[in-house]
């Protein structure tokens, strides 16, 4: 089999992990990012992205894809590729009792990279009632599971919110933390309308662990009766804690996010939380439409870019391999316009917000291969 060469001309690079905003030619041979030096011959294909920038493969760190296995969930590939999205990370839609059935079966026949979380609670995420009964964690499976997986599962999952966990209050939580302690793992948390006060909630959160729908606007929240970010959860940053936006339908308010943007409490993730009741479809779309909707509240592209790219590599533990266009790394590659033209977001609380830049994808490439392509007048 010959040696398959791109060149990607004339985009604008945006590279975090290396600090590099610029122009710059991209060379890929088969999988990986090659040296900028790297000879062009007859059989080199080149693409010419003018007008276009180019990012490395994003990484959405919160959607829902355990497809068939949950009906939360959405096609792995669908939910990514079209996107330029070439990693992506479920975000609990399994527990110990069927996520092997998603680690055997689906994720191995994706073309997308798929890393896991999974429930505390064997049962994996619903729609209807959960039980998050810590009795009934199962910790002897979760250990195996992880002995099993380690390369694909990245921590536990659980909600503390007032609908699901009520009398049990953060009983689940400090279990969950527990148990993490021995697996060595993070524990990520719904935090959407917290049965206790954010406050309260974040002394449970150690450094690494992750508050998923960190803008969320129903109960007690980030912001204090002021509009302002409180200290509890700049405190908790700086020892590490992740604020991931983790978007969704019920999950985020454009309200709570822009003051705690103008209040420089940005999110350390940007993330869909793609489901079923948001793929393609309002408040979500996919994972640029949200990146956008950042862009609307005054944060520059290079940020935006990051917290898709180098930030959540890192907590893959991949600095190395995805999240950058170093040479060397994995040939992941997302292809984008920045069109300029008014868009109206929305969220569930029906505030609104408007913004004049929309990025649109225009090609994606997994591992050297373009998987996905919207506009054939790239050559």
């Amino acid at each position: 089999m010959s040696e398959s060469h791109i060149l990607i001309r004339n985009a604008d690079v945006i590279d975090p992990a290396r600090n590099i905003q610029e122009r710059q030619d991209i060379h890929i041979l088969n999988d990986l990012i090659a040296s900028p030096d790297t000879p062009v011959s007859a059989h080199t294909e080149i693409i010419d992205a003018k007008d276009c920038y180019l990012f490395p493969g994003l990484i959405d760190y919160h959607a829902h894809v355990f497809y068939g296995g949950t009906h939360s969930s959405v096609p792995p590939d669908l939910a990514s590729l079209p996107f330029g999205v070439t990693t992506i990370v479920d975000a609990g839609s399994a527990g110990s009792a069927n996520v092997e059935s998603f680690l055997r079966d689906q994720i191995p026949r994706s073309l997308v990279r798929i890393k896991a979380f999974v429930t505390a609670y064997p049962g994996g995420q619903l729609w209807q009632e959960e039980n998050h009964n810590p009795d009934y964690f199962d910790f002897p499976r979760l250990q195996q599971l992880f002995r099993l997986y380690p390369d694909t599962l990245l921590g536990l999952k659980l909600k503390q919110e007032r609908a699901v966990v009520g009398e049990l209050g953060s009983r689940p939580f400090l279990r969950a933390v527990e148990m993490a302690e021995q697996l060595n793992c993070r524990v990520a948390v719904h935090m959407t309308d917290p049965i206790q006060t954010t406050e309260q909630l974040l002394e449970i959160f150690r450094s690494g662990d992750v508050f998923a729908h960190c803008f969320h606007g129903k109960g007690d929240s980030l912001l204090d009766e002021n509009g302002h970010v409180k200290s509890a959860a700049r405190q908790a940053r700086a020892r590490g804690v992740i604020f991931d936006c983790a978007h969704g339908r019920n999950n985020f308010s454009q309200r709570v996010a822009q003051l705690a943007v103008s209040d420089d409490f940005l999110p350390d993730i940007i993330s869909s939380d793609l489901s079923a009741l948001t793929l393609n479809r309002t408040p979500v779309f996919g994972l640029p439409w949200v990146m956008s909707k950042f862009l609307a509240m005054g944060m520059s592209l290079f940020d935006v870019v990051e917290r898709c790219t180098a930030r959540p590599a890192a907590l893959l533990g991949m600095s190395q391999q995805i999240g950058t266009l170093q040479p060397g790394s994995c040939a992941d590659v997302a292809l984008f316009r920045l069109e300029k033209r008014n868009v109206t977001f929305t969220d569930v609380h029906q505030h609104t917000l408007t913004g004049s830049q929309l990025l649109v994808p225009q090609l994606t490439l997994k591992a050297g291969v373009p998987l996905w392509r919207a506009n054939f007048g790239l050559h």
